[in-house]
């Protein structure tokens, strides 16, 4: 694995951290059917909710998780809904509510999604890089055999 996958890999883990800081310190107790909204809207992690009766876009690091991590959340959400329609906004499983199993389920794929982002980047960088340097702008190697000394004989 290379440098930059590791720096990609990493800062991934730290939106990562920050969001789910974030989330706890926003997050309110979740109500069954408040205002008249089905058990398991939103994203609601052992009785701790988030866009509940509000949009999730109101949190900047909703912004910024779903922004930076739009191909791992498009991906998530697209399996979930061919495999069940409804599951994103009834019910609950194991004290979490179907919006917050897709949250977990985008912060898995988000890894993958920038190991393959990092390792398609370093692979194109190399491939450009190495054929720069076989340019004319590249010095001649030594050759392995030294030159032949002249005499200066009369």
């Amino acid at each position: 694995m290379g440098k930059f996958v590791k720096v990609l890999l990493v800062v991934n883990l730290c939106l990562w951290i920050y969001f789910w800081i974030a989330f706890a310190q926003a997050s309110y107790t979740f109500h069954p059917d408040p205002l008249g909204h089905p058990a398991g809207t939103g994203y609601t992690f052992w009785g701790h909710s988030v866009a509940v009766v509000e949009s999730g876009f109101v949190y900047p690091f909703f912004k910024v998780m779903f922004y930076g991590q739009f191909p791992s959340f498009a991906l998530a959400t697209l399996v979930v809904r061919m495999f069940s329609p409804h599951q994103l906004i009834n019910g609950f499983f194991a004290g979490i509510s179907g919006g917050g199993w897709l949250l977990l389920a985008v912060m898995m794929l988000s890894f993958l999604q920038w190991y393959l982002i990092g390792w398609l980047g370093q692979k194109l960088w190399r491939r450009w890089f190495k054929h720069q340097a076989g340019g004319l702008n590249q010095a001649a190697a030594p050759s392995p055999i030294p030159p032949r000394a002249t005499s200066s004989r009369p």
